[in-house]
């Protein structure tokens, strides 16, 4: 009994001397590296962290014998590891070997440090790699390897025969599934060899000898363009040669041929210029009022139009190109013109059914030149029926190079110098036509002062100022309306009348009546430097102002069907003299 009691104490100092030996070793090996760890070759057993970072940059070397070599059939290459970039991550092995016997509960952790420290652990090394290195190397190994896909192809000689060359198959080496192989077998530091990943691919062209048949037939003899009334367009063989595409087809079975054919831009552009020579516009043809047979006649006849069907054509040439027949007849529309010779009869021109007559005594000969050339662009107008007439439209532009002159015209409250002066004449002899006539009047504009030419009677002007003041009317006789516009410089007078089918219309006018009349102001003396001394010249004339209503009674039979009200307000103007003042 006094023996155990002895025994005891000594038991339980052996226990804690064993445990403070046990403390003080992990004590001791907290932040330490295991004894018996080895990355590699190099041991970094009880080193810190920084110490074996040190040992492993100073003694790691990558073992020659681990170094990879790339092979392809009987070619191979060896592979240093440093030309692809890679080095020893020393940090990153170091925290894998810090873990070894750290990891874990305390029984885990006693158990793998007693093994490590009686058998030892290889700690494999941490590589990293350059992303962008060995890519030079690489590219040198595939400049040996590579070899382009090639196609059977054909090609045409001097006299125009046709060769064939055979296909070959390409390969191409994959250059970064090639570096991602080697760069697993050196992180796995096995050494031996890696397969150099290489694509290669089979030509898709090899028998073409269908299309070199093909381009025979198409090349054998020119093919000539033909249309009526033109010289032939000839396709020789060498502008064939030169326009032919051939093209893959058959892909997607893995053996294609060629289809040969025409370059439709080509025959496309070709067709196009021949539509440009052939085309022409149909003309209308161009009619008058004879008094003589009491009906239209013809002064110039119509002409149909043509152009070239570009599509069909194009077609037709591709067709020839590839057949016996080597001529081609063009395609052609048809035109008819809008107004044909033959449709005289329809257009239901018959008789006078409005006329409309000023006089233009006293004016100049700028103002004469202007009313001739201005007539003229109405004479022979024909406007279908439902149609509205634009006078502005249809006189177009007034310019010197149109053949007009300066003349004076009403500009405000008054005068100047402008081209086209004198054109209202023009207008209001084709209101006064429209007014006879019973047409509706959509648009009329007075002037703002009266115009000696246009009166009596007062009232029955239209001046007209494009863009902005027009004269405008409907044809609304169910047929067409034939203007002819006359000149007469013996008698001063313009006349416009119109041709057609009265709808059994009569026209009486209610009129004039004058209203709140205005007298005009004094006349107005204005020197002039440009004018001898003494000498007179007047440039204005005076007018009273007016108020003028006009009535327009339309009947049917002998009924009124309507009434129309024409009103016009001319303000006064006062005669104007230049006094001349020039010594």
């Amino acid at each position: 009994m006094a023996w155990e009691l002895t025994i005891a104490p000594l038991v339980v100092a052996i226990l804690i001397a064993s445990l403070a030996s046990l403390l003080a070793m992990e004590i001791w090996l907290s932040g330490r590296v295991m004894p018996g760890v080895y990355a590699w070759d190099v041991d970094l057993g009880g080193l810190t962290r920084d110490q074996a970072v040190e040992r492993l940059q100073t003694s790691f070397h990558f073992p020659r014998d681990r170094h990879p070599a790339l092979r392809y059939h009987d070619q191979r290459w060896s592979v240093d590891p440093a030309i692809l970039g890679v080095r020893l991550d020393a940090p990153a092995t170091v925290d894998a070997a810090l873990e070894v016997g750290h990891t874990g509960g305390l029984r885990q952790c006693l158990g793998e440090q007693l093994y490590t420290l009686f058998s030892g652990r290889l700690v494999t090394p941490v590589l990293v790699s350059d992303p962008n290195g060995g890519g030079l190397y690489l590219s040198g190994i595939a400049g040996q390897v590579n070899r382009p896909l090639r196609n059977a192809s054909l090609s045409l000689n001097d006299d125009l025969s046709v060769n064939i060359t055979p296909g070959q198959a390409g390969r191409e080496m994959d250059e970064e599934g090639t570096r991602k192989a080697l760069l697993q077998r050196i992180a796995e530091m096995a050494g031996g060899d890696v397969a150099l990943v290489v694509r290669e691919s089979q030509p898709l062209l090899t028998d073409l000898s269908a299309a070199q048949a093909q381009v025979q037939r198409i090349l054998r003899a020119p093919v000539v363009l033909t249309a009526p009334g033109f010289d032939p367009w000839t396709l020789d063989q060498r502008t064939l040669a030169g326009w032919l595409i051939l093209r893959p087809t058959g892909e997607a079975s893995g053996s294609a041929t060629l289809s040969v054919s025409l370059d439709p831009g080509q025959t496309t552009r070709l067709a196009e210029q021949i539509a440009a020579q052939v085309a022409r516009e149909p003309s209308n043809a161009q009619f008058r009022w004879s008094d003589a047979s009491g009906g239209l006649v013809a002064v110039v006849d119509s002409v149909a139009g043509q152009t070239l069907d570009v599509t069909k054509a194009v077609t037709l040439i591709e067709q020839a190109a590839t057949s016996d027949r080597r001529s081609v007849p063009l395609p052609l529309n048809i035109i008819r013109p809008q107004l044909a010779t033959e449709d005289a009869p329809s257009l239901g021109i018959t008789e006078l059914i409005g006329e409309g007559i000023t006089h233009f005594a006293g004016s100049s000969a700028a103002r004469i030149q202007n009313i001739t050339v201005g007539a003229a662009q109405f004479d022979g107008l024909l406007i279908p029926p439902g149609e509205t007439f634009s006078f502005n439209q249809y006189l177009g532009e007034v310019t010197a190079e149109q053949g007009y002159a300066e003349g004076i015209i009403i500009w405000g409250n008054t005068t100047r110098a402008d081209v086209g002066g004198g054109l209202c004449q023009v207008s209001s002899t084709a209101f006064r036509a429209a007014f006879w006539a019973g047409l509706p009047i959509t648009e009329r504009h007075a002037h703002a002062f009266r115009v000696s030419y246009y009166e009596p009677p007062k009232g029955l002007d239209a001046t007209i100022y494009s863009p902005s003041v027009d004269l405008k009317w409907v044809n609304d006789t169910g047929h067409t309306i034939l203007v002819h516009t006359y000149v007469d410089t013996g008698n001063d007078t313009l006349t416009f009348r119109y041709y057609g089918t009265n709808p059994g219309r009569t026209v009486q006018i209610d009129g004039p009546y004058e209203s709140n009349p205005v007298p005009h102001d004094p006349v107005v003396y204005r020197d002039d430097p440009t004018l001898p001394k003494g000498e007179k010249k007047q440039i204005e004339w005076a007018k009273d102002g007016l108020d003028v209503t006009v009535y327009r009674i339309i009947k049917v039979n002998g009924e009124e069907v309507g009434r129309d009200t024409f009103f016009s307000r001319y303000l006064p103007w006062q005669a104007v003299y230049l006094v001349g003042t020039k010594q």
